[in-house]
């Protein structure tokens, strides 16, 4: 399969962009998390994962917005007990695809 260079250069600046604002998500998830948690920590953020591939961001992305509803109360809205059962089987799914891109990153 031949890639142009002007391909390669494209893809590695698409993956630039998509990096960054997943990290921007991710700190606007831990700005919500805080005004949410009153004072406490938020476990959310970009620090601890600004190194890591677009592909990881992503499910994590992805997890905090699922969990904004999964940890809200079930008579908040009707349907949430379903809503919170798959939720949390997502965030499972989820965490195990984080698990498993992270054993096959290179280390350096």
């Amino acid at each position: 399969m031949d890639i142009s260079d002007e391909e390669r250069r494209d893809a590695a600046k698409t993956e630039v962009l998509i990096r960054k604002k997943l990290l921007e998500i991710m700190d606007l998830q831990a700005d919500i998390d805080s005004l949410i948690r009153d004072k406490h920590p938020t476990p959310l953020g970009s620090t601890r994962w600004k190194n890591s591939r677009p592909e990881i961001l992503q499910r994590l992305a992805a997890m905090a917005a699922i969990q904004f509803i999964v940890f809200e109360p079930v008579d908040w809205v009707q349907g949430n007990d379903e809503v919170q059962s798959v939720g949390k089987k997502l965030m499972h799914l989820l965490l195990n695809q984080i698990k498993r891109l992270e054993k096959s990153e290179p280390k350096g």
